[in-house]
């Protein structure tokens, strides 16, 4: 299943003593992606964002909006996600996301705007 950004509100209260650039650095940190793995389409997981709640071991296509526009990507799952430059994860995968894991800008791994299809590998 697929969530767009926007379909969940977050609701962030402000610390008293802390400026606007750590507010919205702890914006960054506190994403909608609540449920499994989210895709980005710009770094430091700005931009439109692709939730997926994983439903077994499958090969997951990106929608139309983000095939290609990855560019960060948080994985609050318990297992490795692989990502494929072409769709129906065809090929050898480029690029590993480990269980609980971020990365603010797949550019330092050569992935960036890149990944067509993902899958969620136990470990």
């Amino acid at each position: 299943m697929v969530r767009r950004a926007g379909v969940v509100a977050l609701v962030l209260a402000s610390v008293v003593g802390v400026g606007a650039t750590a507010q919205a650095e702890t914006s960054k940190a506190l994403s909608t992606c609540a449920i499994a793995f989210c895709l980005y389409t710009d770094d430091n997981w700005e931009g439109t964002e692709e939730e997926y709640m994983f439903e077994g071991y499958l090969c997951y296509t990106s929608a139309s909006y983000m095939n290609n526009k990855a560019s960060s990507m948080r994985n609050i799952s318990g297992a490795r996600v692989q990502f494929y430059d072409s769709a129906n994860c065809s090929g050898a995968y480029g690029y590993a996301a480990s269980p609980h894991s971020v990365d603010s800008d797949l550019t330092n791994n050569g992935f960036d705007n890149k990944t067509s299809s993902i899958k969620y590998v136990k470990v």
